[in-house]
């Protein structure tokens, strides 16, 4: 029940920052000695400096390696000690369709609209109290990533590891998605069921709007969360000979925008309605503001409540030592028999 857990662990690479920031430390203290003994041999330096404390200059530097260290460990989310809390068990199964392919690599969406997309997706897990969420990556084929579940821990492992490789074809087949989550959320008459198909549009097929019109007539609901900008869109970024350039098509860069039109067609066709991604109010955006306001409002919920385990966050307390660490820092003297930064006076 107690036992410790992060949000996310993908926030460590700043220790790589913080270790090169200590490496430094460490080796500008070899230099400036280096420095010294050119000038004059140790027992010379310590006549000309009787007060300066090395320990003291080394106990400064390791108060903002440990501030940083502290800070990363807040940014990983740390959770620690369980509580319950009651909820209502509710009867809805969504899938997310997300699109992963190569022209949600572009960075129109303030980061990639991969990116953006999951942000959402993890935003949206937050907020989910009951049912189960599936996850479908499409691309040119459509690929189940993870089937229903209502285990969100495991729905979000799933999540971190998708990316352009996740379905096994290029291009962009909507028809080919909505089709996979019909057959994931199964015919279900007694609980309410949605597909949420998140894309920036670009279509390489033809029957998304036949095949969610079905859907809707069993019973399933579309909506259309469209990722990126719709009116000037975004390069395409690739990995080639171990650098970064765009893609091309006849010796041009291909621009890429999100196609509103197209997925308002298939989000009515299924009974649902299109979106585009965005801050909606300051707490939510555009995907957690559709659960909570369109599906939730509507879906019925169990007589039943259920007791959840949830983790308190402890993102505070490293938070508070590096702010008082940083504080202090300054004001830490260099000199020997000072404990504060101060003059000493003659003795008397």
């Amino acid at each position: 029940m107690n036992e410790f857990k992060v949000d996310h662990l993908d926030q460590l690479k700043w220790l790589a920052l913080v270790a090169g920031c200590a490496a430094a430390a460490v080796y500008g203290f070899a230099r400036r000695r280096r420095a010294l003994r050119a000038l004059a041999d140790e027992g010379l330096l310590g006549v000309l400096a009787p007060d300066l404390s090395r320990p003291r200059q080394y106990v400064r530097a390791g108060m903002v390696v440990l501030a940083m260290a502290a800070i990363v460990f807040a940014l990983i989310g740390p959770r620690y000690g369980a509580y319950f809390e009651d909820v209502q068990r509710r009867q809805l199964d969504l899938v997310v369709c997300l699109d992963v392919s190569k022209s949600m690599l572009a960075e129109d969406a303030g980061m990639s609209r991969l990116d953006r997309a999951k942000d959402d997706v993890k935003r949206l897990l937050d907020r989910l109290v009951g049912g189960k969420i599936g996850l479908v990556c499409f691309a040119g084929r459509a690929e189940l990533t993870c089937p229903l579940t209502d285990d969100y821990e495991f729905y979000r492992m799933a999540l971190e590891e998708v990316g352009i490789h996740s379905a096994p074809l290029g291009g962009s087949h909507l028809r080919e998605a909505i089709v996979a989550a019909v057959k994931t959320l199964g015919d279900q008459e007694n609980r309410q069921r949605a597909i949420l198909l998140m894309t920036d549009g670009e279509d390489h097929g033809d029957g998304a709007v036949e095949e969610a019109k079905k859907a809707f007539e069993a019973g399933i609901k579309v909506y259309a969360i469209g990722i990126g900008d719709e009116s000037r869109g975004g390069l395409i970024p690739i990995d080639k000979d171990g650098g970064r350039t765009y893609l091309m098509h006849d010796g041009q860069q291909m621009w890429s925008k999100m196609d509103p039109a197209a997925l308002t067609v298939i989000a009515l066709a299924g009974g649902g309605e299109y979106q585009p991604s965005r801050q909606v109010n300051s707490r939510q955006r555009t995907l957690d503001w559709l659960y909570s306001e369109k599906l939730v409002a509507h879906q019925q919920a169990e007589l039943k409540q259920k007791q959840v385990t949830r983790q308190y966050p402890r993102f505070a307390w490293p938070t508070v030592l590096a702010l008082a660490l940083l504080a202090v820092e300054p004001f830490v003297s260099e000199r020997r028999g000072t404990g504060l930064r101060g003059k000493v006076g003659p003795s008397t």
